[in-house]
């Protein structure tokens, strides 16, 4: 009989003990998010395994980290709470046996699926210089336009946002406003 394939399997030795055993200070058992005080920054996860963790399946906390809601034979997973993201290990459960916050990570959420992105600090960091200078919408606009993101924006807000809003705004360019 065939053994199935488990996550595991798809990783070095060496990338699983970078993961389990050497540099990632996991906080055992916890409940909540809020009682894990060790972190690492995703930038400083060795760069044999920063590629794993970035294709690693996202769940997002439902109420407590003893939650049978994960699967053991993927056993790493990024869980996110809040505006926090935490590397999983399950060791083989159905919960999240050992947790850490990972930092500098950012989380983009696209339609039903959530896709890991690591952009180091910088989508913080432009925020709030967007922030700071009190950007205009016609500024931003010039930007979206820049970087050639004009289409794309577009079709992401208009089919994510308010029904009642987008029939307003397609009103007011049927009647030339």
């Amino acid at each position: 009989m065939k053994r199935k394939k488990i996550f595991s399997d798809t990783l070095t030795e060496e990338q699983y003990n970078k993961l389990t055993r050497f540099g990632i200070d996991y906080e055992r058992k916890p409940a909540h998010p809020d009682e894990v005080r060790s972190s690492i920054n995703f930038r400083d996860l060795d760069r044999s395994i920063i590629e794993v963790v970035a294709s690693l399946p996202v769940v997002e906390f439902k109420s407590s980290f003893f939650d049978e809601i994960l699967d053991g034979d993927q056993q790493f997973y990024l869980m996110t709470y809040k505006d926090r993201v935490y590397l999983v290990d399950t060791q083989g459960y159905g919960y999240a046996r050992y947790v850490i916050q990972l930092k500098d990570l950012v989380i983009l959420e696209k339609e039903e699926t959530m896709q890991m992105r690591a952009h180091p600090g910088m989508v913080e960091e432009i925020i709030s210089m967007l922030k700071h200078i009190e950007i205009d919408g016609e500024t931003m606009e010039h930007i979206i336009r820049s970087v050639g993101m004009e289409e794309q924006m577009l079709r992401q807000l208009f089919l994510t946002g308010n029904s009642r809003f987008v029939d307003d705004l397609i009103g007011e360019r049927e009647c030339g406003v």
